[in-house]
């Protein structure tokens, strides 16, 4: 569902910070990178940048979640953090246009996670040990 956001396969990233994203996501298999892969070239493709600090934890939440260490969840709910955080200080040096993206994506990852949290199966889960 979520590799549906990938608009382009041939798509020239204008953005450094976005196109160091893309290179990251590419040929991941998680959820989460193509996701990230997908909105990543939406906001390039609309001029919307992004902070040095959320494309660090960007690129750390793809790594981790492709190799186990972090969960698709909890990478989510960094990037809600993040994004929340960057929405607060774009609006405090007025770019309202910026902010509002960061605002939205802050909300699209909190509901990411929750969603992640409610059909993920857990550890036991997956080894077919269903709860009581």
């Amino acid at each position: 569902m979520l590799s549906l956001f990938k608009i382009k396969s041939n798509h020239t990233f204008q953005n450094p910070m976005r196109k160091e994203i893309d290179q990251t996501t590419q040929g991941k298999k998680s959820d989460y990178a193509h996701a990230v892969g997908g909105v990543n070239q939406i906001l390039d493709r609309g001029n919307i940048g992004i902070s040095s600090r959320s494309q660090a934890s960007v690129i750390d939440n793809v790594k981790k979640v492709e190799t186990g260490e972090r969960s698709e969840v909890n990478a989510h709910q960094r990037e809600a953090l993040n994004f929340g955080r960057d929405a607060f200080e774009s609006a405090k040096k007025g770019q309202y246009k910026q902010a509002s993206v960061e605002a939205f994506g802050s909300t699209v990852n909190a509901l990411a996670s929750g969603f992640k949290s409610l059909y993920t199966e857990t550890p036991l889960e997956q080894r077919g040990i269903t709860p009581h």
